[in-house]
C-alpha cells in the first residue's frame, strides 16, 4: 500500500514516530477522525491531492499491512459503517474531486500509527512523474514545513491529555 506526503512533512513524520495524523471525514463532513490514508495505486494522480500548500505527490512511501488486520478498512465500505457514516452527497464531493470511483475504490484508512521501521521504501519523484529510492542519508539533509513538528507534538500533547487517567 502507498500513502503520499510532501517533503516538508517526511522528517516531522519520521522524527514524531510515523504515519498517523491524516483526517478522515465522518458525519455531515464537519467532524473527522484520525486515521492514515493509504491507497493500492502506486501513482498518485488523481486521488485529490491537489489544492494543497504542500505538494503531497512529491513523495511515496509503501507499507505493508497484512488483510488480516481488523484496523485496515476499506475507505467506501467504511463510510456506510455506524462508526464512518459520512454522508452520501460528502463521500460523491471526495470521490468526484479525488478522482471518481476507480480512484477511491483504491483508498484505504488505517487508524494505528504506523511506524517507520514498517517503511518498505520511501521514494522521492523524479521531473518525469517516476519515483526513485531516498537513501537514508538523504533523509538526514530534508528540513521540515516551518512549524510543523512543533504543531504535531502539541497535537500529541493534546491527544495524551484527552486520554482517560490510568491510575489505579
Amino acid at each position: 500500500m502507498y500513502h503520499f506526503t510532501s517533503l516538508g512533512h517526511l522528517p516531522v513524520i519520521i522524527s514524531t514516530g510515523g504515519l498517523w495524523r491524516g483526517e478522515v471525514p465522518v458525519g455531515d463532513g464537519s467532524q473527522s477522525l484520525r486515521a492514515t490514508w493509504l491507497t493500492t495505486d502506486p501513482d498518485p494522480r488523481g486521488h485529490g491531492l491537489d489544492g494543497s500548500a504542500a505538494d503531497k505527490r512529491e513523495v511515496r512511501v509503501t507499507v505493508v499491512i497484512p488483510s488480516s488486520d481488523r484496523g485496515l478498512k476499506q475507505w467506501l465500505k467504511f463510510t456506510r459503517t455506524s462508526f464512518g457514516r459520512l454522508a452520501d452527497e460528502c463521500v460523491e464531493q471526495l470521490v468526484r474531486t479525488g478522482g471518481g470511483k476507480r480512484k477511491a475504490e483504491t483508498w484505504y484508512i488505517y487508524p494505528d500509527q504506523i511506524p517507520p521501521t514498517e517503511f518498505r521504501a520511501i521514494e522521492i519523484r523524479r521531473p518525469d512523474g517516476s519515483y526513485t529510492r531516498l537513501e537514508p542519508a538523504d533523509l538526514a539533509t530534508l528540513v521540515a514545513h516551518e512549524g510543523l513538528e512543533e504543531a504535531v507534538r502539541a497535537d500529541f500533547s493534546e491527544m495524551r491529555a484527552r486520554m482517560p487517567s490510568r491510575a489505579a
